[in-house]
């Protein structure tokens, strides 16, 4: 992320738009981990179905932000959630947790950079 980013106010709040949509869904499939790794047998599968059809539209959010946030973050974040999905598929929810903990970390910076232009322009 360069240090001039965002560079308008535009940018600002576009960034921050998605930066913390995308955040908030990715602790949620965070949260989800969990109670999803207990699930035994048929539950599990119907389980792992609805969370990978959910990080489905994490993704399409995802790609809609890379498009708006030209940053090269975006392009890493696209490519793990793309990984993220064939782990979903395979059952190893687990294994998510550490690439979902990068992510809002990534997620988080570009919201609060963008917040602080906003402030800093007194647009807020």
């Amino acid at each position: 992320m360069s240090a001039a980013f965002p560079a308008n106010a535009r940018e600002a709040v576009i960034t921050f738009h998605y930066a913390d949509r995308i955040k908030a869904q990715i602790l949620l499939a965070s949260r989800l981990i969990v109670p999803l790794s207990q699930l035994q047998g048929e539950a599990r599968e119907g389980g792992r179905v609805i969370f990978l059809e959910f990080l489905k539209g994490l993704e399409q959010e995802i790609n809609l932000a890379q498009v708006q946030i030209a940053a090269p973050d975006m392009v890493r974040i696209r490519t793990v959630m793309t990984g993220l999905l064939g782990m979903a598929d395979a059952g190893m929810f687990l294994d998510l947790q550490q690439h979902f903990t990068w992510m809002i970390t990534v997620m988080a910076t570009y919201a609060q950079r963008a917040m602080e232009f906003l402030v800093k322009e007194k647009l807020i």
